[in-house]
């Protein structure tokens, strides 16, 4: 009987077993169902189509997949229940409101990332019971979104809680403000009425959920917004806590007395706020378990010493800045018993002097900051020597001066950042010997001078190295291009390096960033580049490059900007960038490139096109045009020609800034040019267009309303940079730590268009050219009256329409052109008189209309009593006293003067023209008369044209004999 029981038992369990496997594999069918209802939201999410696909693709509700092993989900091995939930970085715009709700279903969740989102608060009035189902949460990550202080009463109940990270939220101080409180409890009472589910909080603006009679009236009225709800002290309940991450944030005032009763928190990150109160005193009440202190940019006020830090034992890692506070910390101070030994010390922008003596005491780091300092004196190679153990050291933007000077012995330093100093001499012979492990070396904007020493090449786990802004000056070693073979940035930039580059031994084959620009490298670009792959960004202007761009250039597949301007480059442009599908930046500018590109050459993925200052031909490629990723487009200085092509794109509204002038252009200015609302620039001088000027300028908004400024052209490009940022494996933290995050920067570049105002061609770049918007159709044929409506366009500040064949008057309507700085009309065929009006133009610097045939005063108030004659020359009919001409008698109407004056040289030239015919043909006629009527001047004629032809004869045969013989013989 007991066996048969046994027997039962076990066939029941091995059928529960096969019916769970089969119904989940694995996963708990409430946590899938959990999962899938999250699922809804991530893909109407706004995030990147790739990164949505990816994250819910194994998603599938079919029973059979285990949601154990769908993406960002991990489950326990042993009981398949779900551990860790990673929903971080799938929203980057919208701001959305979570209901918590849905996350009480995973009862055995430890890790929960909710960080890098663009949530502003949550749904949930059971919020509270909602965090108390997560029993045995540990992790909670909401850094990076937008939540505010209301937050931190709810994680009361996350009683096992030992992490929270809350870094760039809305955290404001610790006691509220009465003016928000009205926004808190309205954000609480929807979150209550709307339940489950992600909303946005635009879907709420027109809830009338507060009225009288509603159910929630008198929750609203009766809410007690000095509630301990809305205080931050709900931390100092999570006696666990090991872990404090609330930098980033807005909290002001002084920290809580209570987060003393912390004595389990081992790292508190306070960095980035407004924090305030004396720091010596706060130091000396702080919790002695703590192993990491961050406290930089606050408000702090004293004197600190380094002394104070003898309470905290156990502390390894401190940060501290002062830049943006009274705080004072003292360099020169002495020790009755040795101070802690720290392992990674941060006193960035503490605006020292010297070097803290302190650190005379310190042989366990090894992690260093002291950037942004004003340190003088020698390098302070004694640092390396006292910690051996020292992977980064950064003294970046401070003073030091000398050589650089390294120890005698092989160190272990990873990463040494010394840009932006005085630093002089030559690198040291032995720099690959001594630091053989370096993977970040940065020696830029400093005095260096000399070549690379061969012994870099020993350097094989280098990764990023930036000798840019230096004097050094050389070939490059042999030994350094093959043997650094770990590279992947190479910035030499700003030097006087020379000789060629690229050699087929060359074994950079990781190399992604390159920047060799103006320096005196030469010869031809060989083919050693072509086997680092995974280029992104080359930068070889103003060198002196010769032959032909490479055309294995197209095979760079992750290429995004290619700078080869201000070289000797020639030959054609090859059809094999096309290929490069990621080319967003391509500078071929101020070489000698020539010939003519394919009608069907496309640059489709390319935004800014520089081609200038060659001598490129044939027809611009239609595909240019019709591209709708162009926001500059810049082909001027070459010898382009046919007309410009009409084909461009209605929805085109990208391109801002189109550089035609100084080819051989024909035809008619396309009106589809009008089709580009957001140019700021049209120059289209110095070809051959004919026509008129358009009329539809007032389609393009950016010109014709006031102030309107599209601020998503980026003015300021960010490229690619590659730092290392060291990890810290020897703590066991999970806080991402704000002091290495800030580490990581980006290089920018500036766009860039020339483009000639004020009677001079200026460089506008960076911030300035989001102001810049100007029109130059000078040089030109075009003909016939200037369209009034280009006074309308009223954000206009630059318009040259000199050397053309311009007639009719100035349009009245220019006095609308009230941001103009300078207007050019002069070589036309202008009339009538100068609107009054203009000097209501109070920005105007530059105004010219010489050479046309304009009549009447000169207007003589505001800025024009500053213009002379060299503003109005040439025109005969005006009158004033820039030009010194009296306007007190009548003047001839101009028409008919300078219709008389043509017409009298025309009668003049054809009267000359008819004497001259006519003596040449009474001469002929009289020398005829002579010869016949008188037989001996006849003979004599014909004698003299007989021995002239004979002179001829024996000149032409005069090295012949026989010539010469029957020439004695005549």
């Amino acid at each position: 009987m007991e066996r048969l029981f046994s027997t039962k038992l076990c066939m029941l369990i091995v059928v529960a077993l096969a019916l769970q496997m089969h119904g989940n594999k694995g996963c708990l069918e409430k946590e899938r169902i959990a999962l899938l209802a999250i699922k809804p939201f991530i893909i109407n999410a706004t995030l990147s189509y790739d990164e949505r696909n990816r994250t819910v693709e194994s998603w599938v509700d079919d029973r059979v997949s285990n949601c154990c092993d769908w993406y960002r989900v991990e489950c326990n091995t042993t009981t398949s229940r779900v551990i860790n939930l990673s929903l971080s970085g799938i929203l980057y715009d919208s701001p959305i409101i979570l209901n918590f709700s849905l996350f009480q279903s995973f009862e055995q969740l430890q890790i929960l990332d909710l960080s890098d989102n663009s949530f502003r608060g949550w749904v949930d009035i059971r919020a509270h019971g909602s965090f108390r189902s997560l029993k045995q949460l540990k992790m909670l990550n909401l850094g990076g979104n937008g939540f505010n202080s209301s937050i931190l009463s709810y994680l009361t109940s996350t009683t096992s809680l030992t992490t929270l990270i809350l870094y760039s939220n809305n955290l404001e101080d610790f006691n509220p403000r009465q003016g928000r409180c009205f926004h808190k409890v309205l954000s609480l009472l929807i979150f209550g009425i709307l339940g489950s589910g992600w909303f946005r909080i635009s879907e709420f603006e027109k809830l009338g959920i507060l009225g009288y009679g509603s159910p929630y009236y008198d929750v609203f009225h009766t809410f007690n917004c000095n509630s301990i709800f809305f205080l931050f002290l709900g931390i100092c309940e999570l006696k666990n806590l090991i872990e404090l991450d609330v930098s980033s944030n807005q909290l002001e005032g002084h920290l809580p007395a209570c987060l003393n009763s912390l004595t389990n928190l081992r790292a508190l990150e306070l960095s980035y706020n407004h924090l305030s109160g004396n720091l010596p005193s706060f130091i000396a009440n702080l919790m002695t378990s703590l192993e990491y202190l961050s406290l930089g940019e606050n408000n702090f006020e004293g004197l600190f010493s380094f002394s104070s830090l003898a309470n905290l034992s156990k502390l390894e890692i401190f940060h501290l800045s002062t830049e943006n506070s009274t705080l004072q910390v003292l360099e020169t101070e002495e020790f009755l018993q040795p101070p802690n030994q720290l392992k990674v010390l941060y006193l960035r922008k503490c605006n020292l002097h010297a070097i803290p003596s302190f650190l005379m005491y310190q042989h366990s780091l090894e992690f260093i900051d002291l950037s942004h300092n004003k340190l003088v004196g020698m390098f302070p190679a004694w640092l390396l020597h006292n910690n051996t153990r020292l992977q980064d050291m950064n003294l970046m933007n401070n003073s030091l001066s000398g050589t650089l000077q390294l120890p005698k012995s092989t160190q272990d330093l990873l990463e040494l950042k010394i840009s932006s100093n005085n630093l002089n001499g030559q690198l040291p012979e032995n720099l690959g010997m001594i630091l053989p492990k370096l993977i970040h070396l940065d020696l830029s904007d400093n005095r260096f001078e000399g070549y690379i020493p061969s012994s870099m090449g020993e350097m094989k786990r280098l990764r990023i190295l930036d000798l840019s802004s230096n004097n050094f000056s050389g070939e490059l070693p042999n030994a350094f291009v093959s043997g650094c073979f770990s590279l992947k940035s190479l910035r030499l930039s700003n030097n006087n390096f020379h000789g060629n580059i690229f050699p087929e031994f060359m074994n950079m084959t990781q190399l992604t960033v390159l920047y060799l620009d103006n320096n005196q490298f030469s010869g031809k670009i060989q083919d050693g580049l072509s086997k680092a792959s995974f280029m992104s960004d080359i930068h070889l202007s103003n060198n002196r490059f010769l032959g032909q761009i490479p055309q294995w250039i197209g095979n760079f597949s992750n290429l995004a900007t290619l700078f080869m301007s201000n070289n000797f480059l020639e030959g054609g442009v090859p059809i094999q960038l096309s290929n490069i599908k990621d080319l967003w930046l391509l500078d071929i500018s101020e070489n000698r490139l020539s010939g003519s590109m394919a009608s069907s050459f496309n640059l489709s993925s390319v935004q800014y096109l520089y081609m200038q200052k060659n001598a490129l031909s044939g027809s611009i490629p239609n595909a240019f045009f019709k591209s709708s990723n162009f926001a500059v487009l810049d082909l001027s200085d070459n010898n382009f020609s046919g007309s410009i092509p009409n084909q461009i794109d209605d929805k085109r509204t990208n391109l801002c800034f189109l550089l035609l002038r100084g080819n051989r252009l024909k035809g008619h200015i396309p009106h589809d040019l009008c089709n580009l609302k957001d140019l700021r620039i049209l120059d289209l001088s110095h070809n051959m267009l004919s026509g008129s000027v358009p009329s539809c300028f007032t389609n393009m908004l950016f010109w014709a309303v006031e102030d309107e400024q599209n601020y998503e052209f980026a003015s300021v490009l960010y490229t690619m940079n590659y730092n290392v940022g060291l990890s810290i494996t020897s703590y066991n933290f999970t806080l991402s730590l704000l002091l290495f995050k800030d580490r990581f920067f980006l290089p920018y570049l500036e766009v860039e268009v020339e483009f000639v105002s004020k009677n001079r061609y200026e460089f506008y770049k960076g911030t300035v050219l989001r102001y810049m918007v100007g029109l130059d159709l000078s040089s030109n044929e075009l003909t016939g009256d200037i369209p009034s409506e280009i006074g309308y366009l009223k954000n206009i500040h630059a318009i040259n329409l000199s050397h053309n064949f311009l007639s009719g008057s100035i349009p009245e309507s220019f006095t609308n052109l009230k941001n103009i700085e300078s207007l050019d009309l002069s070589h036309n065929k202008l009339s009538g008189q100068i609107p009054p009006q203009l000097t209501e133009l109070y920005s105007l610097a530059i105004f010219n209309v010489s050479f046309n045939n304009l009549s009447g005063p000169t207007p003589n108030k505001g800025q024009f009593a500053n213009f002379d004659e060299s503003n109005y020359g040439d025109n005969p009919c005006l009158c004033g006293p820039q030009i010194k001409r009296s306007c007190s008698s009548e003047p001839t109407t101009p028409y008919s003067s300078a219709g008389e004056k043509e017409d009298e040289s025309a009668i003049d030239m054809v009267s000359f023209y008819w004497s001259l015919f006519a003596s040449y043909v009474t001469t002929i006629m009289g020398l005829i008369l002579i010869l016949w009527l008188n037989s001996y001047w006849r003979m004599q004629w014909f004698c003299f044209i007989d021995a002239c032809i004979t002179s001829c004869y024996c000149w032409i045969l005069r090295l012949s004999s026989t010539g010469m013989m029957i020439c004695i013989y005549r």
